[in-house]
């Protein structure tokens, strides 16, 4: 399969500077400064991560990053290869995929590692060339490919018996095959005619059976390293035909690389230089600590080191310079997303999340936020009142104070930042939150309500719900008849436009609905009831994960089997509302929406439709009452990151739409934004619209569900609609399907009581 990405870097400006990204486009939101491997062309560097590689040219500075939006097969990259003889890029995935990218820009895939059919590991781990093969390294064996053909020529498997030796590294040295493996180290002559046969190969049995991880070549000798500890390896060397324990002190090897100026032996922070009798030249160090130096690779192009490293990025050392350049791209900090949140341009993540027993994942607890077209981060080794903890579950955006953010910790408790760092930590210490055993509190939901009060949902406590006021005082809600004690788990909190407060239990599959009618500080005039989840409903189901209102006041609910839907809520405290599943007809047989779906999130766009997240199957975008599948998009057959998605959050503004996927952060332009007030701020996008843009046509800035029509200077009519929420779309074809002539067209829009009226202009040009 072959993909053209010529296009790179006109998306790459347009996603990484520009606010506002085409309709229908996605935008990947991933790490780009921590790196695993680097590769040197002759103008251009690369380095990778496992979410994409970055480029630097040379020759005019510029830079990028490409993902799966731009043409990448997958995420989880391995490594990378620059093959100078076909002028290719091999990208390797830990899945066992290959990308190769030519000169031109064009990506060949060849999966056909990653469909064979087997056990264990299929990782890329690293590539060389020789005689006009590629020397593919995976944990099996080798893979020789014709760069030419893109045809795999032969597999050696490392197979001894019953013994599988996991491999490596591969280098080729005075006419030998050499073998880095789990078990030694393997040698055979190049022109072995079996050489297939693993069981031809043999072991350099002076070394043993210790597990060698490098290979390297320096002048007439041969390197190789296998580790004795954390941070230590010892390295051993081929001279003459005999091997021997090498004269360099002991290091933790990261990676190995020569050229006529010397071994170059790099360990977590250092980079050093030998010469041919082993004696060190030179030694370089990462000299930034600020973000925790670790060497995963190196390269060289003949005059300078290049550097992957995780913390710091791509590092350029200058040989016989003490100074080091650094090269990246920013992002966001963290391929890990669980929960999401936006409010006015401003969009927030936090990395975390729970088991499926509603327990510990142990993830880092730093938070991201995206603002003025910006990622920042507010990281746990910046932070010291976050020194040991994990799992940041719940996020939320003040929505009268956008620099302002909360996240609930499923350990630490609440914890407020004010966008440089953390303000506060609330615990059992200062707050009434607190959870059972040794735990400070395990938040599980956090909402706004529209005086500015935030609700909190308290797991395994006797307070499950807590209500921090705006005045800064808080409040308890026991819930005593509707929790069991200090067992349950407490998940999102929806708070929806009557103002009942809806408390997902999710193990329990039920919600509690709270109407505090609007007193916080007098429980006497609440309302509380359980919602039964099976009473209505033609399936029944034994979890519930998320909750979501629409436009008309309905709560849609999704379970481990599909969705269900609460009609009437206001009925729901006099026993006259219940979740049932929506009933749809395909190729005449009727089944319950999403009835072999595990659903996972629900947001619903200004047009009220909704975009539904599953565990399995990517996202849908289904119409208003569920009855029409709109879009569907999967990591197979999209740039979609993965398919298992645990929030989707919408920026109103744009009707960009934000879906964290089990690989990575990622946005979809959509077709719906808020309505407007007025008719003051409308545009159109793209304006003038170009003869060879063939994309989706957006008027924004509209009143809610305007009825639009476009029409030429002479009158007449080419195409009408309504807008979702306050975005019309158009695709730039007549009623017949036709472009346009070339010409000033105009939009004619009305509010839905008629009184309402504007003019756009669009320029056309056929």
């Amino acid at each position: 399969m072959k993909k053209n990405i010529f296009f790179l870097i006109l998306i790459l400006l347009s996603n990484s500077l520009l606010a506002q990204i085409p309709i229908g486009s996605f935008r990947a939101h991933l790490p780009c400064y921590g790196f695993n491997s680097v590769a040197v062309a002759p103008d251009v560097i690369y380095a990778s991560n496992e979410s994409g590689v970055m480029y630097y040219d040379k020759t005019d500075g510029s830079k990028g990053f490409w993902t799966k939006v731009e043409g990448l097969s997958e995420t989880h990259l391995s490594c990378i290869f620059y093959e100078k003889n076909s002028h290719l890029l091999v990208i390797g995935y830990q899945s066992g995929n290959l990308d190769f990218i030519n000169d031109d820009g064009e990506i060949h895939n060849l999966p056909d590692i990653k469909n064979k059919p087997m056990t264990g590991s299929k990782k890329i781990l690293n590539t060389y060339y020789y005689n006009g093969v590629l020397y593919i390294t995976c944990p099996f064996g080798i893979v020789l490919i014709d760069p030419e053909t893109m045809l795999i020529r032969d597999t050696w498997y490392t197979r001894n018996g019953d013994s599988q030796y996991y491999v490596n590294d591969l280098e080729i040295f005075d006419n030998q095959f050499y073998l880095a493996t789990s078990a030694g180290l393997y040698h055979t002559p190049a022109n072995n005619a079996a050489i297939a046969d693993f069981s031809t190969w043999q072991s350099v049995n002076e070394l043993g059976d210790n597990d060698f991880r490098h290979l390297c070549p320096f002048g007439n000798k041969l390197y190789t390293s296998y580790n004795i500890a954390y941070d230590h390896d010892s390295l051993f060397v081929c001279e003459n035909g005999s091997w021997h324990t090498s004269s360099i002190p002991m290091t933790a090897v990261r990676a190995m690389a020569s050229d006529d100026n010397g071994l170059y032996v790099a360990d977590w922070i250092n980079i050093a230089i030998y010469d041919s009798l082993e004696n060190r030249k030179d030694l370089y160090y990462i000299w930034d600590f600020s973000l925790y130096p670790s060497i995963q690779d190196i390269a060289l192009d003949g005059q300078n080191i290049w550097v992957a490293d995780a913390g710091n990025g791509l590092i350029l050392k200058e040989q016989g310079k003490w100074s080091e350049e650094h090269f990246s791209l920013g992002g966001a900090y963290s391929s890990s997303v669980y929960d999401l949140d936006c409010v006015d341009n401003v969009v927030a993540y936090v990395p975390g999340g729970v088991t499926a027993t509603w327990w510990h994942q142990y993830t880092e607890p730093n938070f991201c936020y995206y603002t003025d077209n910006q990622w920042n981060a507010i990281l746990q080794h910046d932070n010291p009142q976050l020194s040991g903890g994990y799992d940041l579950t719940a996020v939320a955006i003040n929505p009268r104070n956008t620099g302002e953010f909360f996240a609930g910790s499923f350990e630490m408790g609440l914890i407020k930042y004010n966008g440089t760092g953390v303000a506060t930590v609330y615990n059992k210490a200062n707050s009434p939150l607190r959870s059972r055993d040794t735990l400070e509190a395990c938040i599980g939901g956090l909402a706004f309500d529209a005086n500015n009060n935030l609700w909190i949902s308290n797991c395994y406590s006797d307070r499950p719900l807590v209500v921090l006021k705006n005045d800064g005082t808080w409040q308890v809600f026991p819930l005593s008849s509707y929790v069991s004690g200090n067992s349950t788990a407490m998940g999102q909190i929806l708070i929806d436009s009557r103002g009942y407060k809806w408390i997902v239990q999710p193990r329990n599959n039920t919600i509690i609905v709270l109407n505090d009618n609007g007193t916080l500080s007098s429980p006497s005039d609440d309302q509380v009831t359980n919602v039964n989840m099976n009473v209505a409903a033609n399936i029944e189901t034994s979890s519930v994960n998320c909750i979501a209102e629409d436009k008309d006041g309905q709560i849609w609910i999704g379970c481990n089997l599909g969705i269900k839907v609460i009609f009437n809520p206001a009925g729901i405290f006099n026993g006259g509302a219940y979740p049932q599943n929506i009933l749809i007809e395909q190729i005449n047989y009727v089944q319950n929406l999403f009835e072999f779906e595990e659903v996972t999130a629900i947001a619903v766009d200004d047009g009220n439709r909704k975009w539904v997240g599953t565990a399995n199957s990517g996202v849908y975008l289904i119409s208003a009452d569920g009855s029409e599948q709109l879009l569907h998009f999967t990591a197979d057959d999209s740039p979609l990151l993965g398919n298992r998605i645990s929030d989707i959050t919408i920026n109103r503004k744009n009707g960009e739409v934000f879906f964290a996927t089990s690989n990575g952060l990622i946005s979809y332009r959509g077709t719906a934004t808020a309505g407007s007030e007025n008719y003051r701020h409308v545009s159109v996008f793209p304006n003038p619209v170009r003869e060879n843009y063939r994309g989706t046509i957006a008027v924004s800035g509209l009143m809610d569900h305007s009825f639009c029509k476009i029409a030429d200077a002479a009158g007449n009519l080419v195409w009408q609609g309504y807008a979702n929420g306050g975005e019309f779309t158009w695709d730039g074809t007549d009623f017949y399907g036709n472009r346009p002539a070339t010409g000033v067209y105009f939009v004619f829009a009305s509010d839905e009581t008629g009184k309402e009226k504007n003019v756009a202009k669009i320029l056309f040009i056929h």
